[in-house]
């Protein structure tokens, strides 16, 4: 088994700027040592330099991407070998299970084809065997089973499988040649919690049976406590703290690491109901500001706090300079909330802003409902949090909820009329009722600024006014200030809190009554997560605008909703007041949905069907 050593490792990154080339640092002077069969997970926000760290160990860096110090894999320093010993190394000595499971897979190739060519480029020594057809199938296989997948599902185009089926058919690719160190690059992120615990409990297994060293990249430290055995933050591109998992989620040495395991909510803690506890962000800039600021348009941070690290434990905590900023776990600032249930909607009134009566919505000639007789309030002034795991059927309810998916049965209604399913009607509505979508990405067009992204729908509905004013406001609203900064910015300037914030924008220039966001912080960092989710607070108490969050995260109901609606193969299954849903759940499903979500402690044995099994 191969030891993995990075010795003073820096890594630069050569960047077009405003004022000609520049140089920004991502990973500087990190030391740090993976001992054969240890479990290490890195922890921090997006920018930190977490996931170049990772991929310089194969050497996947950008062609403007500079290391300096050594990579040590073994006895074979990587930064230094032959491109044709390097290859050789890769899939053979060191895998990678990439985040993007969805971009990492060829979508007009079967996956067992995809797997199979890694074995048949890759394998060597021993493994020439799989040079092979007959063998490599049989290995495929075997792989299959490995990753708790049926062997038929080889035979699907990457389209035909969850979120979570792609993510093990990433894993079963790096395991093929069998490696001695596997890295996972966010393998949860977007995964429902039901998916991400059996993710995390496969890694696990893997790990122990093989006895492969894992690195784990995560910026939600409770996952990485499930997984391994120790944690390393990094922040700038520096590690700040190192040591056992157990200990860094217990009694967290540094200030940085403190706010990263106070982003994500313990449910019960009321502390973080209806408010959102701080976080600190670097200042530094980074590799990813550099992606995310080439038109001058820079993410808003918290300046680094000064404090040094408690003394205690002797684990590894590097002080932090800058000036004093807001103690980790505080509360951000937001105005009052009014307690959840009915005293949380004074001005809804009787009548409901968004009502679904016995809906139901079948596709083709399926005997099973995606929606299957629902019945659903929202008022004015509420945020109602629709959870439950992929495939339960939340988003198709929400489209038909917009109109833009008919139901085979039922209604919904619109401030108590039913929803005309004509143009002119739908158009009227939909200014009303809008959509923020899950990937902030796909929903901008890339060749458009954020002026022309948010001024899109004032044009399209004709609204009256000065349009440069009604996209400046709308912006202002979604906290992107000043809003003049960001008209001509184009959406890769952008991070990806600013790019949800500029959809969020979109929406708002409507002045509607009501907004459906599917998912929308599922691929967003601790740091940008709690500022979306605090600007859903603060529209709903300054504008008292209502939403329907989608989401299969229980952590996020606790922090924002009033009430909590829970769907499971397309019927609503429990639902009333967060405190009530989430503490003192009454529905199986309710309750197995709960035992899976990653805590400091790790993660509960899982008791729900097997995804694979579905």
């Amino acid at each position: 088994m191969a030891r993995l050593q990075l010795k003073d490792l820096r890594i630069t990154y050569t960047t077009q700027t405003e004022g000609g080339r520049g140089t920004v640092t991502a990973v500087d002077g990190v030391n740090l040592t993976v001992e054969p069969g240890a479990t290490v997970g890195i922890a921090g926000e997006s920018g930190c330099g977490k996931s170049t760290l990772a991929v310089s160990v194969l050497r996947l860096l950008p062609a403007n991407a500079t290391i300096e110090g050594s990579i040590l894999l073994g006895e074979d320093d990587i930064s230094t070998l032959s491109w044709g010993r390097l290859r050789s190394v890769r899939w053979t000595e060191a895998a990678i299970v990439f985040q993007g499971a969805m971009h990492s897979l060829n979508p007009v190739r079967k996956v067992r084809d995809q797997i199979a060519e890694a074995l048949q480029i890759h394998a060597t020594g021993d493994g020439a065997k799989y040079r092979n057809e007959a063998a490599r199938t049989a290995r495929v296989n075997e792989l299959l089973e490995q990753v708790g997948l049926p062997v038929a599902k080889g035979l699907s185009y990457p389209h035909e499988l969850s979120g979570g089926q792609k993510q093990r058919i990433m894993m079963a690719m790096a395991l093929a040649c069998e490696p001695e160190v596997l890295i996972a690059d966010e393998p949860t992120t977007a995964l429902d919690v039901v998916v991400q615990a059996q993710v995390l409990d496969l890694l696990t297994s893997l790990v122990r049976d093989r006895g492969l060293s894992l690195i784990m990249i995560s910026h939600d430290l409770s996952v990485l406590a499930a997984t391994c055995e120790r944690i390393v933050v990094m922040q700038a591109g520096r590690i700040v703290e190192d040591g056992p998992s157990a200990e860094v989620m217990r009694n967290p040495q540094h200030p940085h690491t403190a706010a990263l395991a106070s982003a994500f909510p313990t449910i019960g803690d009321p502390a973080s109901r209806l408010r959102l506890p701080t976080y600190t962000a670097p200042n530094a800039p980074t590799a990813h500001d550099a992606d995310r600021h080439n038109g001058g348009v820079r993410t808003d941070g918290i300046p680094s706090d000064g404090v040094p690290p408690r003394a205690g434990s002797g684990r590894r905590a590097a002080p932090m300079a800058g000036s004093p900023a807001p103690t980790a776990g505080s509360p951000v600032p937001v105005p009052p909330v009014p307690a959840a249930g009915a005293a949380a909607v004074p001005s809804a009134g009787p009548t409901p802003v968004l009502e679904a009566r016995n809906l139901s919505v079948r596709f083709g000639r399926s005997a099973t409902n995606a929606v299957d007789s629902v019945n659903l309030t929202c008022n004015a002034g509420e945020i109602v949090a629709l959870v439950g795991q992929s495939g339960s059927g939340k988003t198709t309810l929400a489209r038909t909820l917009l109109g833009l998916q008919k139901p085979t049965s039922g209604e919904v209604l619109f401030r108590g009329e039913p929803l005309v399913h004509r143009r002119k009607a739908l158009k009227a509505y939909r200014r009303a009722v809008q959509f923020v979508l899950q990937d902030p990405t796909a929903a901008l067009n890339p060749k458009h600024s954020v002026y022309e992204a948010v001024a899109e729908g004032p044009r399209l509905h004709h609204l009256d006014g000065d349009e440069r004013g009604l996209v400046a406001a709308a912006l202002a609203k979604a906290e992107l200030n000043p809003p003049q900064k960001y008209f001509t910015a184009i959406p890769q300037e952008l991070s990806g809190g600013q790019r949800q914030r500029v959809v969020i924008a979109g929406a708002l220039a409507l002045d509607p009554e009501f907004l459906v966001a599917d998912e929308p912080v599922a691929s967003l960092d601790a740091s940008v997560r709690a500022g979306v989710l605090a600007l859903f607070l603060r529209l709903r108490c300054e504008l008292g605008l209502g939403a329907l969050v989608i989401t299969h995260d229980l952590g996020l109901a606790w922090n924002i909703a009033d009430r909590v609606v829970v769907m499971y193969e397309g019927r609503i299954v429990e639902e009333g007041r967060v405190e009530d849903v989430l503490l003192n759940p009454q529905h199986e499903y309710t309750r197995k949905l709960l035992s899976v979500v990653p805590t400091s402690t790790g993660t509960p044995e899982l008791s729900v069907q097997p995804e694979a099994a579905r």
